[in-house]
C-alpha cells in the first residue's frame, strides 16, 4: 500500500466516521468504502468465543483500484472486533478474492485465497497461517500455481476443509477448486491436500474420476468439500455426462485415505433449471459432529418455479438420500426467490441453514427486488426445520450491486445456541459485510458494541523517541497495537490486558510512524 501519512489518516478518519452500528444488532464490520463481498466466518475449537472474519475488498493501491482480502478476529463471540488486517498481494498487479477459511484441532487457522492476475495470467491460491486466532498472520505460501494445469487455470473459489477428527488423518488439510471463470470447458474439478500443517502440497489432482466425470457441459465443476467425524474426505460436485446419466446429476465422492482415492455415489440427478443466472445457487456439503453416516447436502433449486432452499440428507454414509425438504417457509410458487445458502451445525448436531429470501418485496423477479436474511434450524438432521426468522435488521431495497461477481455467498457459524452470521448487503448504497449474533431457538439478537469504537484514554511517550515506547491506559482491558510506517506497513503488532504497556523499537529505523488501537492513534517520531 503506497499512502503518505497524511493519506492515510484521511482515509482512517473517514471509516472511522462513517460507521454506523445498525441499532446495535447488524454491524457493519467492513466499513468499505467501495465494495466488499464473499465474508467467511471460523470459530475456534479451542475456544469457541474466538471467530474470525474474512472478505474482499476493494481498496485503492499503487494508482489503483484492486480486490484485496481482509481479515478482523473477536475474542467475545463477536462483541467486539479487532483492527482490519490487510492480505498482502503477491504482485503489485494481483487482486485477491475467494476467502475460506478453517482452524485445526489445536487452534491453527488457515485462510486460503486466490492472488492473480488474468491477460496475461499469474498467480494462484495462497495459505497463510494465524497462531493467536487471527490477530497476525504468516507470509502467504502458495497452494495451487495457475500453470498447475496447463490449460485449466486451477484457482477459482477456493474451498478449504480441515481435518478435525481426532483420527489418524487429524490435522489433514484439503482446499478444493474449479477453473478460472474465463476458461471454457470441458472442465475438471481439482484437490491438492497438506500433511504437513500447509507446509507442502500434494500434487494437484481432481475430485471426479471413472465413469463419475464432470462431464463438457459444465463450465465451473464446483466440489463442495468436507471431512466427517472419522477422517473421511468427502465432497459433492456436479456432472453432466449423458452416457453416465442422461440427466443432469451430483456425484458425492469419499476417500479414507486422506485423498489418495475415491468411491463414487449418486447424490441426486435431474437438477432443475434456474432461468435467471443472477440468482446465487450455491450449494454446500456439511458433515454430522459426532456420526460419520450423517451428512446434509444444502442447494438452491427452481423445482418450484422459483428459486427455493432445498436440503437433502443422508444416514448410511451417502448410499441414500433423503426426499427434499424445502426450507424456506414462504408460500409455494410465489415467485420469490432465495438463494446464497450456508449452514453449519452446532456440537450436540442441531443444523443453522441460513440464505438470502426475496418474500417481502413486491418484485417478483431479481431485477427490482428487494430482500432480507433468514434462518432456520433443524434438530433432525436436515428432515424438517422450524419456522424461518428474519436476521437482517432491515428490508434491503434492489441495488444492481448485488448481480457483481463478489457477492456469492454468505457464512455462519453455530455454537451452542448461538448463530453468528455474516454476509454482504447493499442498504448503505455500497456492498457492506455484516454481522450478527442470534439465539437461535428463541429468536432473539444479542446486542453487540460498535467496533472498535472504544475511547482508551491512553498516552505514548516518549515522542519523540529512540528505542522504546510506553503505552498508557485508564484500565486493564484487552487491547489490540499495531505500528505502522509511512506507507502503511506493519512493523510491530501485539495484544496487551495491563495499563502499561512497553514496547521495544530495536530494529525499527527512524522516521513517522503511527501508533493505532482499536481504531484510535498517535503519530510518532522515531529518532536513532
Amino acid at each position: 500500500m503506497s499512502l503518505t501519512i497524511k493519506t492515510f489518516i484521511s482515509c482512517f478518519l473517514m471509516v472511522f466516521l462513517s460507521f454506523n452500528s445498525e441499532g446495535q444488532t447488524n454491524i457493519n464490520i467492513s466499513n468499505t468504502n467501495l465494495f466488499g463481498g464473499e465474508p467467511h466466518l471460523a470459530v475456534n475449537p479451542t475456544n469457541n468465543q474466538n471467530l474470525v472474519a474474512a472478505w474482499m475488498d476493494i481498496v485503492f493501491i499503487n494508482g489503483g483500484f484492486f480486490m484485496t482480502i481482509k481479515t478482523r478476529a473477536s475474542f467475545d463471540g463477536g462483541n467486539s472486533w479487532s483492527a482490519t488486517f490487510n492480505q498482502p498481494h503477491m504482485s503489485p498487479t494481483y487482486g485477491s478474492a475467494d476467502p475460506s477459511m478453517g482452524f485445526n484441532s489445536s487452534g491453527l487457522l488457515y485462510l486460503s485465497y486466490i492472488d492473480y492476475r488474468e491477460a496475461p495470467d499469474s498467480g494462484g491460491i495462497y495459505v497463510t497461517r494465524s497462531a493467536n486466532g487471527g490477530l497476525s498472520w504468516d507470509t502467504p505460501s502458495m497452494a495451487f500455481d495457475m500453470y498447475d494445469h496447463p490449460t485449466q487455470r486451477p484457482i477459482d473459489r477456493p474451498w478449504m476443509v480441515v481435518d478435525k477428527s481426532g483420527t489418524s488423518s487429524d490435522g489433514t488439510v484439503y482446499i478444493t477448486t474449479k477453473p478460472a471463470p474465463w476458461i471454457n470447458p470441458p472442465s475438471r474439478n481439482y484437490y491438492k491436500v497438506s500433511t504437513d500443517n500447509g507446509i507442502t502440497w500434494s500434487a494437484i489432482a481432481n475430485v471426479d474420476g471413472g465413469i463419475h466425470l464432470v462431464g463438457s457441459s459444465i463450465s465451473q465443476p464446483l466440489a463442495a468439500p468436507a471431512v466427517t467425524v472419522g477422517g473421511d474426505f468427502v465432497a459433492v460436485y456436479p456432472s453432466y455426462v449423458s452416457s453416465q446419466n442422461p440427466l443432469p446429476s451430483f456425484y458425492l465422492a469419499t476417500s479414507d485415505d486422506q485423498g489418495q482415492t475415491f468411491n463414487y455415489q449418486t447424490v441426486y440427478y435431474g437438477v432443475p433449471a434456474n432461468s435467471n443466472q443472477n440468482f446465487k445457487k450455491g450449494y454446500q456439503l456439511l458433515t454430522h459432529p459426532s456420526d460419520a453416516t450423517k451428512m446434509t447436502f444444502l442447494t438452491v433449486e427452481a423445482s418450484n418455479g422459483d428459486a427455493d432452499i432445498i436440503c437433502r440428507n443422508t444416514i448410511d454414509a451417502g448410499a441414500n438420500w433423503s426426499t427434499v425438504s424445502r426450507i424456506n417457509d414462504d408460500a409455494i410458487g410465489n415467485g420469490m426467490a432465495q438463494d446464497m445458502v450456508w449452514g453449519s451445525y452446532n456440537e450436540t448436531g442441531n443444523l443453522v441453514v441460513t440464505w438470502r429470501d426475496r418474500r417481502n418485496s413486491n418484485v417478483s423477479d431479481f431485477w427490482g427486488a428487494g430482500y432480507d436474511f433468514y434462518y432456520a434450524v433443524s434438530t433432525d438432521n436436515g428432515q424438517t426445520f422450524a419456522q424461518n426468522n428474519k436476521i437482517s435488521s432491515q428490508f434491503i431495497p434492489f441495488d444492481s450491486l448485488i448481480s457483481e461477481n463478489g457477492n456469492d455467498f454468505m457464512s455462519n457459524v453455530y455454537r451452542g445456541d448461538t448463530l453468528c452470521t455474516v454476509w454482504g448487503d447493499t442498504r448503505s448504497g455500497k456492498m457492506q459485510i455484516y454481522f450478527t449474533k442470534t439465539i437461535a431457538s428463541t429468536n432473539t439478537t444479542i446486542g453487540v458494541s460498535e467496533l472498535n469504537k472504544d475511547s482508551y484514554n491512553w498516552t505514548v511517550s516518549p515522542n519523540p523517541t529512540s528505542n522504546y515506547l510506553k503505552l498508557e491506559f485508564q484500565d486493564n482491558s484487552f487491547r489490540i497495537i499495531t505500528i505502522i510506517d509511512e506507507i502503511g506497513r506493519k512493523v510491530w503488532y501485539g495484544t496487551a490486558n495491563k495499563k502499561e504497556v512497553e514496547v521495544s523499537l530495536t530494529g525499527v529505523s527512524k522516521g513517522t510512524y503511527l501508533v493505532i488501537v482499536g481504531e484510535e492513534f498517535r503519530k510518532i517520531i522515531i529518532e536513532k
